[in-house]
């Protein structure tokens, strides 16, 4: 089969990008468009792989570095451990694709569509290209709100720690709670700000008691919108934040968020996304 070098590359930038907006949406995680580009087109570039001639496991290992390096061009590098998880889903989904490939090529006898180093090639048209990555998105995106709509709900218990502090809060698992991060894209769990008083970093304390800080290090301003109108609040990265499920405790990727009204009259102390619980 005669490989072409640009269908190649245009082929697996395609395939890149909805891997990695599959990857974003099961980890609920945004991806900055400039941060996606990058990585679909640095994932096209990496395609070229596919015509080395090298050893199974030489193979795996350099396609665990490239998706690795399209990971860190998509994420950037929150920690080693959400690096890992995400590198782990963008292989799995690739080796899902390089899967089909090889068993419609097996099934077609046709060179159709193939496999090698786990990037696929295809020699079909753009127009079937599109049409079959918007149905497979599709199905995903589908599947995400699904996983979503049968998360837990009801009153939860949140676990803060900072500083060497603690707070225990109770919280309330609203599928409403859409607030995040747009740096970052980490959801953000609103607090009362007096139950999240124990571990409040000292320029939060400063912003809520005189409405803004000089000392603004590690602080996100998130806007919400409620009922009494627009708002800003003071965010900031926790050391850990976990939520009692079942019995089980479940440790949470989000920032701690806290205004002067927040949740002021309420008998719960934060909400929490359902998405969050999944």
């Amino acid at each position: 089969m005669i490989v072409y070098i640009d269908v190649l590359i245009v082929i697996n930038i395609y395939i890149t990008y909805f891997t990695l907006r599959a990857v974003s949406g099961l980890l609920h995680t945004r991806l900055a468009v400039f941060r996606l580009t990058l990585a679909s087109i640095l994932g096209g570039i990496t395609s070229l792989a596919a015509l080395l001639e090298i050893p199974t496991a030489a193979s795996l290992a350099l396609k665990a570095v490239l998706t690795a390096a399209i990971v860190f061009a998509a994420f950037g590098f929150g920690s080693l451990r959400d690096t890992a998880l995400r590198s782990l889903l963008c292989i799995t989904v690739s080796m899902l694709v390089g899967g089909a490939a090889a068993l419609i090529h097996g099934l077609s006898g046709t060179d159709f569509i193939f496999s090698a180093n786990g990037y696929a090639y295809m020699n079909v048209s753009a127009l079937v290209l599109v049409i079959s990555s918007a149905v497979i998105y599709g199905v995903l995106l589908m599947w995400r709100r699904y996983t979503d709509s049968s998360a837990g709900s009801g009153r939860v218990e949140l676990t803060v720690r900072y500083g060497g502090r603690t707070a225990v809060l109770s919280a309330i698992a609203d599928s409403g709670n859409f607030l995040r991060d747009y740096f970052t894209g980490r959801p953000v769990i609103l607090c009362r700000a007096e139950a999240a008083g124990p571990v409040l970093p000292q320029n939060v304390r400063a912003y809520l008691d005189n409405g803004g800080t000089d000392d603004v290090t590690g602080i996100r301003l998130i806007p919400m919108t409620t009922a009494a109108g627009t708002s800003l609040a003071a965010a900031f990265l926790p050391d850990s934040v976990t939520v009692k499920l079942r019995g089980s405790r479940k440790r949470l990727d989000a920032l701690i968020a806290v205004s002067a009204e927040a949740l002021r009259n309420e008998d719960f102390d934060a909400l929490v996304s359902t998405k969050l619980l999944k």
